[in-house]
């Protein structure tokens, strides 16, 4: 019996051996499966890190851009402002010297008209009005005279008024003063 409790022993322990020879080598499959595993998530890290290093760089380049856009913004709306006042101080410089010339215009014209009525021994008809008013709106439209325009009708068309066109546009006579192709500025309440 002796004999019977050894070769039960031997087998019970090969089994045993054998049993923990197996469960061993799973263990040591599943222990490279992990490696496997902990391989891929190691890479999906890496390239996880990179695409959000590139997400950062993007939204750095973007946020500078930003600003950049703000400040061109910031000094186009400047320089617009500053070409707009500039327009309008050489707008107003022109009218002051195309007034200037017309006025001494109108004077050489009324001295020229009494010496031709003298020559003739004639009196003239009426002086050219040479007094004109700078108490018009300086906003309003330009206008091409064409065939049977008056200053009346020109002023109701734009609703201005005759007064503010001949003083806006030096014309003395409101009945003869305009001329077909003429440009002339008439100018309005807005």
């Amino acid at each position: 019996m002796k004999k019977f409790f050894t070769i039960f022993i031997v087998a019970t322990v090969s089994a045993c051996a054998s049993a923990q020879s197996s469960v061993l080598a799973d263990i040591l499959q599943d222990l490279e499966l992990i490696k496997r595993e902990v391989g891929k998530l190691s890479l999906e890290i890496e390239r996880l890190s990179a695409e959000n290093e590139s997400l950062k760089k993007a939204l750095k380049d973007a946020q500078n851009a930003a600003t950049s856009n703000e400040g061109m913004n910031a000094a186009t709306a400047s320089l617009r402002a500053e070409i707009n006042s500039s327009v309008a101080k050489s707008q107003s410089e022109t009218l002051a010297i195309v007034r200037k010339e017309l006025d001494s215009l109108a004077s050489q014209t009324n001295a020229n008209l009494e010496k031709l009525a003298k020559a003739i021994g004639a009196k003239p008809q009426g002086q050219v009005q040479t007094n004109f008013s700078e108490n018009y709106p300086k906003m309003g439209v330009t206008h091409t005279v064409v065939r049977g325009d008056t200053l009346s009708k020109i002023a109701r068309k734009y609703g201005s008024t005759v007064k503010w066109i001949q003083d806006a546009n030096r014309i003395a006579d409101a009945n003869r003063g305009l001329v077909v192709g003429q440009t002339i500025f008439v100018p309005t309440k807005e």
